[in-house]
């Protein structure tokens, strides 16, 4: 059962006055649709013998009901990523899905691989 509700994950997801950006997801061997995600880089280290190795592995958080069928195979382009005076800080990127991990509470986070 969902502890919020959908009108406030928008709020979250809103790119004007919250902290999602645009992309289009596509289910494999489905129809491809725009959602509003929130992009993650997470760190990560892994001990070593000598040395540490670390790296980052690019997330998106979105609805569930955006996603209901998230499977691994699906697709996820992320638009341009730009500042308020419309620098880009990324390009636009395409993703391949990876990982699902649906949280119960009405959002999904898909680990993904940057194609």
């Amino acid at each position: 059962m969902a502890l919020e509700f959908d009108a406030d994950f928008d709020g979250y997801l809103d790119a004007d006055y919250g902290h999602g950006i645009a992309a289009t997801y596509t289910p494999s061997g489905g129809s491809a649709s725009s959602i509003k995600i929130i992009m993650d880089q997470q760190y990560y280290s892994i001990p070593g013998e000598s040395i540490d190795v670390e790296g980052s592995q690019p997330m998106a958080h979105c609805k569930t009901t955006d996603v209901p069928n998230a499977a691994y195979g699906d697709d996820l382009v992320v638009n341009a990523i730009t500042n308020l005076d419309g620098t880009t800080i990324k390009v636009q990127t395409s993703y391949k899905v990876v990982g699902v991990q649906p949280d119960n509470t009405g959002m999904t986070l898909l680990i993904l691989e940057e194609q």
